[in-house]
């Protein structure tokens, strides 16, 4: 059975897909983290502290995840758990000073990592790609 043209393209969507994050990730692994970590270390110091249950939920995994992912980080010294005022079974995740510093070193990283991956294209290839994955993403919002 031959494959289609729009086979073909979402076969490629995914690959490239997969190979973009896969070196995106060994990036941030040579620096001593890994996505996940680097993924809270950036929404954790989007606020003054998160809850856990909300910093779950913007990393789309289950408490139990969370609870690893943040015993990790807190062994690295970059982040510390402050129960809430308000409620005290609720835990604030809050990053230390080797916290702040880490991820202010290592977002301009990543996206330098992400713009010399896309190096290959030339601005208006970008332009284009981007305009066509608009209008995809729009179609999946009607």
């Amino acid at each position: 059975m031959e494959e289609s043209l729009s086979w073909i393209v979402y076969r490629k969507l995914r690959h490239v897909h997969y190979k973009t994050k896969k070196e995106v990730r060994n990036k941030l692994a040579q620096e001593g983290i890994t996505w996940p970590q680097f993924h809270a270390l950036y929404h954790i110091g989007e606020e003054d502290g998160i809850t856990t249950k909300k910093l779950a939920k913007k990393l789309n995994c289950n408490a139990s995840n969370m609870t690893g992912i943040i015993d990790r980080m807190e062994e690295n010294n970059w982040v510390y758990r402050q129960q809430s005022e308000d409620d005290r079974r609720i835990w604030i995740i809050k990053l230390t000073q080797e916290g702040e510093d880490f991820r202010n070193k290592l977002i301009p990283m990543h996206h330098k990592n992400i713009k010399e991956y896309m190096g290959i294209l030339s601005e208006q290839e970008l332009l284009t790609l981007a305009e066509i994955l608009d209008k995809l993403l729009e179609r999946e919002a009607r």
